[in-house]
């Protein structure tokens, strides 16, 4: 199955530039974007996406409480949070609300696709792993 991966981001040039740097990776997953921690919830509810990289600041609901309703709709999301706040005080944050991975703006290029890589890996092994059982 086809892995989906959804994108929140206010700032429309930034969304944009992730969007097609995953899609130059070739990582064989659908890519979705929005841009506000409501558009997220509700495009995750209706996506069940896989993974979601989650601005921490958004508009009106901000990232953290976004990800945490996310989480509550579809438990096997993970979320990477993308954000220019690179404080211990977010990291303790993130951590309580189940996010899988902090990742600072700045370390874009050289830190998310391996992080997407080992998640997908992972829900593959898991995927496997159910097919293998109930065979």
């Amino acid at each position: 199955m086809i892995k989906k991966i959804l994108i929140v981001e206010d700032h429309e040039d930034f969304r944009t530039t992730v969007k097609g740097y995953l899609a130059s990776q070739k990582l064989n997953v659908e890519i979705y974007d929005v841009g506000s921690g409501e558009e997220a919830v509700e495009e995750s509810s209706r996506l069940n996406p896989d993974i979601v990289l989650m601005d921490i600041r958004l508009p009106n609901m901000n990232g953290i409480e976004a990800a945490g309703l996310i989480k509550k709709l579809c438990p096997q999301a993970e979320i990477i949070a993308l954000t220019v706040f690179e404080t211990q005080a977010f990291r303790e944050t993130f951590k309580s609300k189940d996010i899988a991975v902090y990742i600072g703006k700045s370390e874009l290029y050289e830190k998310l696709i391996p992080r997407i890589k080992n998640i997908l890996n992972k829900k593959n092994g898991m995927e496997r792993q159910r097919t293998e059982v109930s065979q």
